[in-house]
């Protein structure tokens, strides 16, 4: 994401309004992830209000900096990509939920949806590249939690968490 600001800042078309719409877009990003971390870390669930407030914003606001800006434009023509990273991750999840006979939750599928939203807005190695960085930070976390905290097969782990890291490190690469 940093890249496309970059570039778009530098081009000789600038678009402000799609700008600061993409702006609020990974500001919004931060207040609905950290929360949603702190939720999932303390209570293991991730509440559907919360998982709706990060989609429904993320896809307004993504999906208009695209619409409202130039043809020549770097964010030009980003919404479907958008549209269809958030339907590929939900789908991944939710089969990967069905497989694991509810050993993934709900509210990590639905997380899946709005996560889609900003990755598929970038592409579709960055689609790829969260959901794979969701599960090495998600097997990290599981390691610890077996050598230093004593974790066992039956142990719960928020897997939320690992899924924002996951998207968040994308967002910066």
């Amino acid at each position: 994401m940093i890249h496309l600001i970059t570039e778009q800042l530098t081009s000789t078309t600038p678009a402000p309004v799609a700008m600061t719409l993409l702006v609020a877009a990974l500001v919004w990003f931060g207040v609905c992830a950290t929360t949603l971390f702190v939720v999932d870390v303390r209570e293991h669930r991730l509440p559907n209000t919360l998982n709706a407030l990060l989609f429904v914003g993320g896809a307004a606001l993504l999906i208009a900096s695209t619409l409202t800006s130039d043809s020549a434009s770097v964010l030009a023509d980003r919404w479907g990509m958008t549209l269809i990273g958030s339907g590929a991750y939900l789908a991944v999840m939710f089969i990967l939920h069905l497989l694991t006979r509810a050993g993934l939750g709900m509210g990590d599928v639905k997380l899946a949806a709005g996560l889609g939203l900003y990755t598929g807005f970038l592409g579709f190695e960055a689609l790829i590249a969260g959901f794979v960085l969701a599960f090495v930070v998600g097997g990290l976390q599981a390691v610890y939690l077996v050598v230093f905290r004593g974790a066992k097969k039956s142990t719960r782990i928020a897997f939320g968490p690992a899924m924002i890291i996951g998207c968040g490190i994308t967002l910066l690469m």
